[in-house]
């Protein structure tokens, strides 16, 4: 087994201590030239609270934006306020509560959840993707049969624009639980709106066949393209796989526009062996997938495994990702969970990397992983390294994580600090 060890430097309010982190049992690759700073960006909402932040830049410039929230409870998230920064984070406004976030009627409960922003520089359109769930009936973030829907939006300066890949109704907020609506154009969000050099936006986004009234752990890939004369927004094909190989469907879809001009989406699966539609949990695979599109987005290719650049698989829980392309030396990068065994549904969410991506075939370059973190000697093995949010600093090129590390504390699972991981990429 070969052992690795990083430093990282950790801590808060000026206290900064040395952590080793070691605990690398993945061979087969080596580290690239990058060296990797941790430290705790803001503290835990309490010792049962988690504390959340999404980070963004809101122009070509350096404002950068960043949504708070906090949950005691899976994917139940209150408290939602931004703040703003002029100067790349130097400094910030004070919060500004975000209002009716959530919301509680007559006819169930709602959250319209914020998600990540992307500036266009050619088109100059601030771009954010937004979700709506609806709890028709119940209270809100009563998962307790997981009937919720999700609709997606996209906000373009402000204006906002409901996603149909299907015939069906708008949104109607004098009626908001209309049953037409709910049942059309079902979607989950993808990670981010991406944007080519001539202003053409992506995004990606889980769909869900109409005969499928509950599809909740069955849904599809579907990309979304916005014309950049007209635009409007159209839909390509849309892609699904077996119950049998992903439990769960397809999840968290994002894509990278590939030097060729391909789209790559990259896809959350799980391996879940709970679910009744599963007939054949024996052949479930703890894997991301991945979609190829040689049309600008028209087409998208049947859902294959991403594996190694010589064919070989990696393992990886269920959980998120993200791809971000360097302006220091133009490579694609991919930030996920690589796991040395076969993780059971979720877990373990540990280690992190950032690997580089193999344009060409698209995969995984084995040998250019970067160990983001890993399981520290004194955590307990439900620590997550997931959640996280992306972003290049403007000035220094340097990538930027702020994850939520959640289950860190035994006992306590949402006791979660916001980590800042700062990686400077020092191979050209």
């Amino acid at each position: 087994m070969e052992i690795t060890m990083y430093e990282f430097q950790s801590g808060y309010q000026g206290f900064l201590k040395a952590a080793i982190c070691f605990c690398l049992p993945l061979t087969g690759f080596t580290q690239p030239a990058a060296t990797v700073q941790s430290e705790i960006y803001y503290p835990t909402a309490g010792l049962d609270t988690a504390q959340w932040i999404s980070m963004s830049y809101l122009d070509g410039n350096l404002t950068r934006q960043e949504i708070h929230n906090t949950s005691s409870a899976s994917d139940a998230y209150v408290n939602f306020q931004k703040r703003i920064s002029s100067d790349n984070g130097k400094t910030w406004s004070a919060f500004i509560p975000l209002a009716q976030v959530t919301l509680q009627l007559a006819e169930g409960g709602m959250v319209k959840y914020p998600g990540h922003y992307t500036y266009d520089p050619t088109l100059k359109i601030l771009y954010q993707s937004v979700m709506r769930r609806h709890f028709p009936g119940k209270r809100l973030y009563d998962y307790s049969e997981h009937d919720y829907i999700d609709h997606c939006i996209i906000s373009e300066n402000g204006q906002e624009k409901e996603l149909k890949y299907e015939d069906g109704p708008d949104f109607n907020k004098n009626d908001p639980f209309y049953s037409t609506y709910l049942r059309t154009n079902r979607a989950y969000m993808g990670q981010k709106v991406t944007v080519a050099q001539d202003g053409t936006a992506y995004y990606p986004m889980i769909c869900y066949r109409q005969e499928h009234e509950n599809g909740i752990n069955q849904g599809g890939v579907v990309l979304m393209i916005r014309d950049r004369h007209t635009g409007v927004w159209s839909a390509s094909n849309q892609i699904y796989i077996s119950p049998n190989i992903s439990s769960r469907g397809l999840l968290e879809p994002e894509v990278a526009i590939l030097k060729n001009g391909n789209l790559l989406i990259v896809c959350r699966g799980s391996n879940a062996k709970d679910l009744s539609h599963t007939i054949f949990p024996d052949s479930l695979q703890a894997r991301k997938w991945y979609s190829i599109s040689t049309d600008s987005g028209k087409t998208l290719s049947s859902v294959k495994e991403f594996t190694y650049e010589d064919g070989t698989s990696f393992y990886s829980p269920s959980s998120i990702h993200s791809f971000m392309r360097s302006s220091k030396n133009g490579k694609l990068y991919w930030l996920a969970n690589i796991v040395p065994e076969e993780p059971i549904g979720n877990s373990p969410r540990h280690p992190l990397f950032l690997v580089e991506i193999d344009e060409d075939l698209p995969a995984v370059r084995k040998d250019h992983h970067i160990l983001v973190d890993d399981r520290r000697p004194n955590e307990p093995d439900g620590v997550q390294l997931s959640n996280f949010s992306l972003i290049e600093n403007r000035e220094t090129l340097d990538f930027e994580i702020y994850l939520t590390k959640i289950g860190q504390v035994p006992n306590h699972l949402w006791h979660g600090n916001v980590y800042k991981y700062s990686i400077k990429l020092t191979q050209p």
